[in-house]
């Protein structure tokens, strides 16, 4: 049986015996967690984060940006919660990828330059590494075709467009697609456009990439037109035809394939959705866009418990700590609620808990609610200008006096080059007064200007390389040096940017026409 008391009296006994011994390892000990600290953490944004929660400025203000479309900003305690009310027949939402591919990020300004949306604001969850980082960890369906399955029993939040309505639910689902057999047996597909993992089965369509990027321990069947094309067993990595999809097994579903599937067979995918809500099975195949999350914050006007959380698969520390959130609501009007709640300064990570964001949304007269990705993916865009952070204007206005500063720091500088070049002139024009005899020495000493002459070219060449170095050019290449380490070429991440994410909301009023999805 493990001993604490036993184990601490030990230990005690070691110091008294090697005082010095215990020292010197203390001290190294806080020698290499002081050097973990110093790369780990960012000690320039600790004041910062400690002044956002002492700073007195509060306020609440709402305006109409569109019609039928109000935005309400309130900074309270250095925490910034943006509001943005949508009328059910005021705009069209979609869902949209990044880079319009099925793994990759883009920034969410990208996202709105690209399709020209006036208002922007992040999506689900997905992977931040690896070979499929972007892929949406979640459900994703956009345009009636499932990018991603959704995380079993996790909540999502879809919708369709019914005579320029949007009809909204919020619901936790269970997406089960099936590959059907000639003789009517059928296999389990267990995934959509992500990694193939052992007795897995995988369908990956034209989005996720130009290959399945799989390995070649598995089978995979090419099917173009709903007729299989090719059967590619041990090879992996198959390319994806534009008109079709890849069916990928590994393990006892690739023997299962082999035995069932042969060239020139017709092949058959049933998918059947099954929400919480018994009876509204049809009511979620139909509908055009889902986007998964997490957890349900409201059903029916009633705050989810933290049991709830913790069965769609969240922790304490996720739910029960202050985190940048994202989130989508619906009143019973159809009314929808897109929130975002963050820290006013760029880069202080503020937030709130679940549970308080389910109260939130209660105080706002919302029917139901459900969490979305957060952290640093939080933020909102609205006629290219980024909501989610405010800055104080004691800032600008201190930068503004500093390029003043410098500006008046110039004229003074002309100044002394002018009295320089005034005592080069004044050089120059002693040597004009020369004796005779100063010029015969002059002659005979020719061979000797001719090194002064070379002493002079290595002089300019000199005084060229200082200017190189000196141009704006060298700098930039220098200051980019800085953020290389080893192989990673690492650089700054543009201020206010945001972090890059895989999949965003895009919100068009109804005056602007939603463009092309596969345009760049």
């Amino acid at each position: 049986m493990f001993d604490i008391v036993y184990l601490i009296r030990q230990f005690i006994g070691f110091i008294r015996r090697y005082p010095r011994t215990f020292t010197l390892i203390g001290l190294l000990c806080l020698f290499g967690i002081g050097i973990w600290v110093g790369r780990e953490i960012r000690f320039e944004k600790i004041p910062n984060y400690f002044k956002s929660y002492t700073d007195p400025v509060q306020s609440d203000e709402t305006n109409q940006i569109f019609p039928g479309i109000t935005h309400r900003q309130i900074l309270d305690d250095g925490v910034l919660t943006n509001i943005l009310a949508i009328s059910a027949d005021a705009a069209s939402v979609g869902l949209y990828r990044a880079l319009s591919a099925g793994i990759g990020t883009e920034y969410l300004r990208s996202f709105a330059s690209r399709y020209k949306a006036p208002i922007a604001l992040n999506g689900g969850f997905f992977e931040m590494a690896g070979q499929f980082r972007g892929e949406s960890v979640g459900a994703l369906k956009i345009d009636g075709e499932w990018v991603s399955e959704p995380e079993q029993g996790r909540g999502v939040f879809g919708f369709k467009t019914v005579n320029d309505k949007i009809e909204a639910y919020i619901d936790r689902i269970i997406l089960r697609q099936e590959l059907v057999f000639k003789d009517g047996s059928t296999i389990e597909i267990n995934g959509i456009n992500r990694g193939r993992l052992s007795n897995e089965l995988i369908l990956y369509q034209p989005d996720f990439h130009a290959i399945t990027l799989t390995m070649p321990d598995g089978i995979e069947v090419v099917v173009k037109n709903k007729k299989i094309t090719d059967i590619r067993n041990g090879e992996g990595s198959s390319r994806i035809p534009s008109n079709g999809y890849v069916l990928s097994a590994h393990g006892k579903k690739r023997e299962i394939l082999l035995s069932q599937l042969k060239l020139g067979d017709s092949v058959n995918i049933r998918e059947t959705v099954i929400p919480e809500v018994v009876g509204e099975s049809k009511l979620w195949e139909g509908l055009s866009h889902v986007i998964g999350g997490g957890p349900l914050l409201l059903r029916n006007g009633v705050i989810s418990t933290k049991d709830a959380y913790k069965r769609e698969g969240f922790q304490s520390s996720f739910y029960g700590f202050p985190h940048p959130r994202t989130a989508v609501g619906k009143k019973e009007d159809g009314t929808l609620l897109f929130v975002t709640i963050t820290g006013a300064e760029p880069g202080v990570r503020r937030g709130v808990t679940l549970p308080k964001l389910g109260k939130l949304f209660q105080e706002w007269e919302a029917t139901d609610a459900i969490n979305l990705d957060g952290g640093s993916s939080s933020m909102m865009i609205i006629r290219n200008k980024v909501v989610s952070i405010k800055p104080k204007p004691k800032e600008t206005e201190s930068a503004s006096k500093d390029k003043s500063k410098r500006a008046e720091k110039k004229p003074e500088q002309s100044k002394s080059e002018k009295q320089t070049v005034d005592k080069q002139k004044k050089d120059s024009a002693e040597p004009n007064n020369t004796d005779k005899p100063k010029q015969d020495i002059a002659k005979k000493q020719v061979p000797t200007k001719k090194r002064s002459g070379e002493k002079s070219k290595e002089e300019s060449n000199e005084k060229k390389q200082t200017e190189t170095d000196n141009s704006p050019v060298k700098k930039e290449i220098v200051e980019q040096r800085k953020y290389g380490y080893g192989n990673l070429r690492i650089r700054p991440t543009p201020r206010n940017y945001g972090r890059s994410i895989s999949d965003a909301i895009l919100i068009f009023p109804r005056k602007q026409n939603t463009p092309n999805k596969k345009a760049e």
